[in-house]
């Protein structure tokens, strides 16, 4: 099993430089520490946020700055929302990045991202629409990295004339690539093509395991032998020397974050996926982890309710463990990377997904 961490950003506001030097200093710790992988949310601005939440709307350019300060760690969008943009405009961009990134260590992670109408509305835009602009997007981007003459395209969603890309990316005509999605026609189009499927922190185990039961068939059915191997699933992971004491440190933080998600629709979706009733206060945390969506106490009860999710989601080849909080301090977030890394990441490693 590889590692990495899920830059899964939502600080409470002071300034947004305040909270992306803390997201960069836990990749370079991550770096340091030795995660393979790095994936960076991408959010948008929503009414909710405001004076409240920085967010990161653009990745790509948190990861150039933090490219500079480190030298091993692979970092992606979870996810680029393609849909948003004009395809040869995600096309440039994401060849840029791969050239400032340097080193193979830019992946071109992308999705339509979380159920909220507004991101597209705001842009003139339809929210039902949203997943089949995304596939046209994919295929115009696709192509503006393999032509190397100007071409048009007249699509239901996207037009355009004399379409040129420049750079390419380093590689010539393609980038390393990761999607997160619910549509079965992307799932399909990432198993056939061998792109990384990416598994949300919230998702089920046994949701995860029907997706990547549905994914790893249509993989070997197009050649690839190993495809579990390129799946990435994700916790909230938090190590303390008790359960207590570990929900002690993010008690408060997480009741910031559920008081501001509520007012999205976010604990419906909990209550849709886990059946859980989520509290707008201190006690948020409580249900949380009683729920099975934080992982929390020392390092060997993390690692083994991390092994019982490995099985009963069917294996996977990538753990992330998020990040990007404003749990407790930045000295015991850090000391909970070191700690995973130490302890829990050495016991999950031999894991190989069959």
């Amino acid at each position: 099993m590889e590692f990495g961490i899920f830059s899964n950003g939502f600080r409470p506001h002071t300034s947004a430089a305040e909270t992306y030097d803390e997201d960069i200093a836990e990749i370079v710790l991550a770096d340091q520490l030795g995660f393979r992988d790095c994936y960076i949310s991408e959010h948008h601005g929503e009414a909710p946020y405001i004076d409240r939440v920085d967010t990161i709307p653009v990745p790509e350019l948190l990861m150039c700055k933090a490219a500079a300060l480190t030298k091993n760690i692979r970092m992606g969008a979870a996810v680029k929302l393609i849909h948003l943009h004009h395809p040869v405009d995600v096309a440039i961009q994401a060849a840029v990045t791969d050239h400032l990134i340097g080193n193979n260590r830019f992946i071109f992670g992308f999705g339509s991202g979380f159920n909220a109408p507004v991101i597209s509305e705001e842009r003139g835009l339809t929210f039902e629409d949203r997943h089949a602009r995304l596939a046209e997007s994919l295929e115009v981007v696709l192509k503006c990295w393999e032509s190397k003459e100007p071409f048009d395209w007249d699509g239901k969603y996207w037009k355009g004339k004399g379409l040129i890309s420049l750079p390419r990316p380093v590689a010539g005509s393609s980038i390393p690539m990761a999607t997160a999605t619910s549509s079965d026609y992307m799932l399909k189009v990432a198993a056939e093509r061998g792109y990384t499927l990416i598994s949300a922190f919230l998702e089920p185990a046994l949701e995860l395991k029907t997706k990547a039961e549905k994914y790893a068939t249509m993989a070997r059915a197009a050649g690839h032998k190993t495809p579990r191997k390129n799946i990435t699933a994700s916790r909230i992971v938090y190590i303390a020397k008790n359960k207590q004491q570990a929900m002690d440190d993010l008690r408060s933080a997480v009741a910031y974050e559920v008081s501001v998600q509520a007012e999205r629709g976010f604990l419906k979706m909990l209550k849709g996926l886990y059946n859980v009733e989520v509290p707008t206060n201190s006690n948020a945390i409580d249900a949380l982890v009683e729920a099975g969506l934080y992982v929390l106490g020392d390092a060997d009860y993390v690692t083994s309710e991390l092994k019982d999710f490995y099985d009963t989601s069917g294996g996977f080849g990538t753990f992330l463990m998020v990040s990007g909080k404003a749990w407790a301090d930045r000295e015991r977030r850090h000391r909970n990377m070191r700690l995973f890394m130490e302890q829990v990441a050495p016991q999950l490693r031999p894991l190989e997904p069959s």
